[in-house]
């Protein structure tokens, strides 16, 4: 197998035949990415066979991947030269001088840019975070140890967190508190939801609980929900909140107000090229535009202060700075031991750790590979002075992308679809958050998420050329624009986000609920643990307080809260369908074709359907009616789809559909008999039961969708 650039690591050996036989193949920012390759692999094995200094092998380095790559580098145009030299007449005074000394000392251009951010932070959990390079190198040994998910340490059960000890709690003392919330930062939300209804609810943070800068994008309808839950009062919502219309954007940038921007609609486009900008005539651009989905940036610190004002309001409590070591189960409660060898007790304790909480990994136990996973990277920057009125939900400008490797060779580089998002901020009229994602199985060859960040640095100024005239009319690549001060970073986002096909995870014991990421019941498409929240968390908080209420608190109790959905189940198939597994010869259209054709679909059919989908809601009939008309529009795609996804696969998602149509019409026909069986129950005293059955009626309303309202 031939042997692409970005499949060589530090350490490896350089060979510079390889890269010669592949330097008529390279794209934008090889060279950079040579000098990078070469000086982590080459230069130790250098210094230590030819005896060179540091700043001799570093010189003979540069001049050797010059030398291969001079003969192959495309000539430019006389115009093009011209240009090129008035662009760096022009922005020579401008050049950042740090950059440029970092430019020289043979340091990746991500750790480069990295290093330029005004306050680099270390962000390691998640695409809103604001990340130095450590963080960068900290999220990748985590990925890494995911992907070699066949060794033997990966092999081994986790450390048991959570234990059952017969007997009641020591001393035969009562719980302290109700609730013990771990993790406060989606946590606190469920824990003022719980105090609003009487209970004693403490959150216990291991850091400090503060949201963070980068803002959340959610609906103002999903944003409401944490209303009707009791986690926010309806007075919190303020700022951005009048509705704009299409191509406008609404702003308060008062760092005190909830609604940072609001703007008209998002747009959805499956393209094989950057065709024009948006409203162009040209008819093979594909925009799709949606109303009220995600078009609403709030700010997570102003959201979790004030989460926290009103559960603190009502009476809970808040430990910060202090993590949980170990959970002991006990017949009547739940002792945590926290670090400082304190302990709380609680009847029920709830899991917000997100998706590396210790208790789900010791649900999953050792060696379970994440079926799939979603790599996120990103930034949040000013500059994008030509448009920046709208914002992307999924939008592709390439085919199946290959990286270094050319399409036809050998696969060296895994093949992978990538796809943007991006949304306007509430800091300043050319502020843009965007992010470039893909989906991916946890295989070896699998890149990093460095990788994922040069790939992201080659192409927004495609990307973005026509929101930014930096990219435009200047023809600048995007560390060019930076260095330049033509766009200003301000944070760089990266994340790895997996999840599994069991889930939601069932309780790993008595007493023990997960919520949000750490309850895997986000959808594998968006991996929204915000959102999949605000939808559950008046069913969540009023079947917790029925539980504690009735001390119907036992695994299969508690298992019923997060039940099966086939909704979410059945979504494993499309995310299936939008990546490329190792090795697939799938034509390089082929996730461009399916997925404009079925979005255009949902489009025509109107916003009855087109809105629940994009909102992680899939609804059978609905779903039915799209892939009855994409099999009339485009038939022989089909078969193409059937083949990719596999037998197994389809057996299994068939399966989930069958169960959703049932789910709809046990809810339509039995729902409403059901929950009046549950209460009547509960008036004859029969709790456990009317638990059960008003939980099953749950199950078939979220399992098929009809919780949503338009």
């Amino acid at each position: 197998m031939a042997l692409g650039f970005a499949s060589l690591r530090p350490g490896q050996a350089f060979d510079v035949q390889v890269l010669a036989d592949h330097a008529v193949d390279t794209r934008r920012g090889c060279i950079a990415r040579l000098h990078h390759v070469a000086e982590a692999g080459a230069a130790q094995q250098l210094q230590h066979h030819v005896g060179f200094g540091e700043q001799g092998t570093r010189a003979l380095i540069a001049g050797m991947v010059v030398g291969v790559l001079r003969p192959f580098r495309r000539p430019r145009s006389r115009h093009k030269r011209l240009r090129f030299h008035k662009v760096a007449a022009r922005n020579r005074n401008s050049v950042d001088t740090r950059a440029v000394a970092m430019m020289a000392v043979g340091k990746s251009r991500t750790e480069r840019l990295l290093e330029l951010l005004p306050d680099a932070q270390d962000g390691s959990s998640g695409a809103g975070s604001a990340g130095s390079y450590t963080g960068l190198q900290a999220i990748d040994r985590a990925w890494e140890r995911v992907r070699g998910g066949s060794s033997q340490a990966s092999q081994a059960p986790p450390p048991e967190f959570v234990h059952n000890v017969p007997g009641p709690l020591p001393g035969d003392q009562q719980p302290h508190f109700d609730v013990a919330v771990c993790g406060g930062t989606l946590g606190i939300f469920v824990a003022s939801a719980l105090q609003r209804r009487g209970l004693r609810v403490c959150v216990l943070e291991r850091g400090k609980l503060a949201g963070r800068v980068q803002e959340w994008n959610i609906s103002l309808q999903e944003l409401r929900e944490l209303v009707e839950a009791g986690a926010l009062d309806a007075s919190d919502i303020d700022g951005a909140t009048r509705t704009p219309s299409r191509g406008e954007v609404v702003r308060n940038e008062a760092p005190s107000s909830l609604v940072a921007v609001q703007f008209g609609s998002v747009r959805a486009g499956f393209n094989s090229e950057e065709f024009g900008p948006t409203g162009s005539e040209d008819p093979r651009l594909q925009e799709i535009w949606l109303d009220g989905v995600l078009n609403c940036g709030i700010r997570p610190s102003v959201a979790v202060a004030r989460a926290r004002a009103r559960f603190e309001a009502a009476g809970g409590e808040v430990r910060e700075g202090i993590g949980v070591n170990k959970v002991s189960i006990h017949s009547n409660g739940a002792c945590l031991h926290l670090a400082d060898e304190e302990t709380i007790t609680a009847k029920l304790v709830i899991d917000a750790m997100g998706n590396q909480s210790p208790i789900s990994r010791q649900a999953r136990g050792g060696g379970t590979q994440p079926f799939g996973v979603c790599i996120v990277v990103g930034t949040t920057a000013s500059g994008f002075d030509l448009d920046n009125s709208m914002g992307d939900l999924i939008y592709t400008n390439s085919d199946i992308w290959s990286g270094d490797v050319p399409d036809g060779e050998s696969l060296g580089s895994p093949r992978k679809q990538y796809y943007w998002e991006a949304f306007p901020t509430g800091a300043g009229e050319t502020e843009r958050t965007t992010y470039l994602f893909t989906y991916m199985d946890a295989a070896a060859e699998r890149p990093s998420v460095e990788q994922q960040l040069e790939d992201y640095w080659d192409l927004l100024p495609s990307y973005q050329r026509h929101n930014c005239s930096a990219f435009r009319d200047e023809g600048l690549s995007a560390e060019q624009a930076v260095t330049a001060g033509k766009l200003q970073l301000k944070r760089v986002l990266y994340g790895c986000f997996p999840t599994y096909r069991d889930s939601p995870l069932p309780p790993v014991s008595d007493r023990v609920l997960a919520v949000g990421d750490a309850s895997g019941i986000q959808s594998p498409l968006s991996f929204g643990g915000f959102g999949a929240l605000t939808r559950h968390l008046v069913r969540v908080s009023d079947a917790v307080a029925e539980a504690l209420a009735h001390d119907t608190l036992s695994r299969e109790d508690l298992a019923a809260v997060n039940a099966y959905l086939p909704n979410q189940a059945a979504t494993w198939m499309f995310q299936r369908a939008m990546m490329v597994p190792i090795g697939d010869r799938r034509p390089s259209d082929f996730v461009n074709r399916l997925l404009r054709n079925n979005f255009q679909i949902m489009s025509d059919l109107g916003p009855e359907v087109l809105k629940p989908f994009n909102q992680d809601i899939v609804q059978p009939r609905q779903l039915a009616r799209v892939l009855l008309e994409a099999v009339r529009r485009d038939p022989l795609n089909i078969p193409l789809l059937v083949y990719h996804i596999g037998p197994e696969l389809l057996v299994d998602w068939l399966g989930h559909m069958f169960a959703m149509f049932a789910f709809d019409m046990a809810h339509h026909v039995l729902g409403k008999i059901v929950r009046d069986i549950a209460a009547a129950l509960t008036d004859s005293g029969q709790h456990e039961s009317a638990f059960r059955l008003r939980r099953l009626a749950e199950q078939w309303e979220f399992g098929s969708g009809q919780d949503y309202k338009l």
